[in-house]
């Protein structure tokens, strides 16, 4: 017995070793400057990048995201029945959470639902990657995003300690985004509250503070509550039309100028409303959308254009079912289900942030 555990310890020593040599004089720099830059020790982060290991797939997924496909194909994969359904389910029983937190925060609540449902389904996929895994991977191993992601793996050891997780324990995407709502480290670290003052934060199982927290980041983006997100369009020219279209969200055009380029926009909107003009491929040609401040806040989340789409559209069938399902229960038809209650509120940690008792300071 003791042979064996000797010589398990010293392939766990071997491994160790051979995971420290692979770091370049590079990572090593990197390490340092990310111990100077963030809330953390260059003896964690080391720590950290030795449990590492590096995923390949998860370099072959950055090279094809899903949101490179046309919107005929993208949309297929979030505006079904099933998780339509499954977002009024989660609405009627957490409809006491998300009406406190639309209420607080002053966010759509149908924009809650959908975010989580468009992100993990509802906590169903909330991913398979080791979090350390996908960020040492990106961080140290994608050129592309190097900066980024690797002050992403920083703040992930900077969350973990906080939370007093094991490195190697959280699971999340192939990106390194966490819990029901995936929240990136940083966002973790700046836009989760202790929705029902317990104390903690938990954004994989508490739905206070997943609910909470989402609407939070909203609120905190800029989103303005039963502000039009964005309409569909026609254009009489499609070549003159496309001479409208940005690159970016935040490069936008005026109604005016759309107008005087055949772009159809409603009367309801001024001439100096900055609007950004989308164009989507369908199955045969295009179709065109109007899309205005809130479809923007949504690429906070996610700077795909396609991603916003389908959170808006689904956001727009779950409460129109939603609203449908309380008219027939309130007709007799069943009794909803109970909301879930709020635990007995405890003392709130950061004082920074809101909770369930305190508003948020916007920006």
């Amino acid at each position: 017995m003791k042979i064996l555990s000797g010589l398990a310890c010293l392939l766990l020593l071997a491994g160790t070793a051979a995971l420290a040599e692979d770091l370049t004089p590079e990572d090593e720099a990197l390490l340092a400057d990310l111990a100077a830059k963030h809330e953390v020790s260059l003896a964690d982060l080391t720590a950290a990048v030795t449990e590492a290991k590096l995923q390949k797939k998860i370099l072959s997924t950055m090279d094809r995201p899903y949101e490179a496909k046309p919107w005929y194909i993208y949309r297929k994969n979030f505006i079904v029945p099933a998780r339509i359904n499954e977002g009024i389910d989660f609405w009627l029983k957490n409809e006491t959470i998300i009406d406190k937190a639309a209420e607080k925060f002053q966010v759509n609540p149908e924009i809650i639902v959908a975010i989580i449902g468009v992100e993990t389904f509802y906590g169903k996929n909330m991913g398979s990657f080791r979090v350390l895994d996908a960020l040492y991977t990106l961080g140290f191993r994608y050129p592309k995003r190097a900066e980024y992601f690797s002050g992403e793996f920083a703040r992930f050891v900077e969350l973990a300690n906080k939370q007093g997780w094991q490195y190697g324990d959280i699971k999340g995407s192939y990106a390194g985004a966490m819990g029901m709502g995936q929240f990136m480290p940083t966002s973790y670290l700046k836009w989760g509250v202790d929705f029902n003052n317990d104390g903690h934060i938990d954004l994989f199982k508490n739905k206070w503070d997943i609910i909470g927290s989402v609407a939070y980041y909203f609120q905190d983006h800029g989103w303005k509550k039963n502000w039009e997100v964005t309409v569909p369009t026609t254009v009489k020219d499609a070549d003159k039309a496309a001479l409208m279209l940005t690159e970016t969200m935040k490069d936008t055009r005026t109604a005016a100028e759309l107008r005087e380029h055949g772009v159809f926009v409603p009367e309801r909107f001024k001439d100096t409303m900055p609007i950004k003009l989308l164009r989507f491929d369908e199955e045969h040609g295009y179709s065109w959308h109007l899309a205005f401040h809130n479809f923007r806040v949504i690429t906070t989340y996610n700077r795909s254009p396609l991603y916003a789409m389908s959170v808006y559209q689904l956001s727009q069938m779950i409460r129109d079912g939603y609203l449908n399902r309380k008219k027939a229960l309130a007709e007799g038809a069943g009794k909803p289900p109970k909301p879930a209650k709020a635990p007995a509120p405890g003392k709130k940690k950061d004082a920074k942030k809101p909770s369930g008792g305190s508003q948020p300071k916007k920006k």
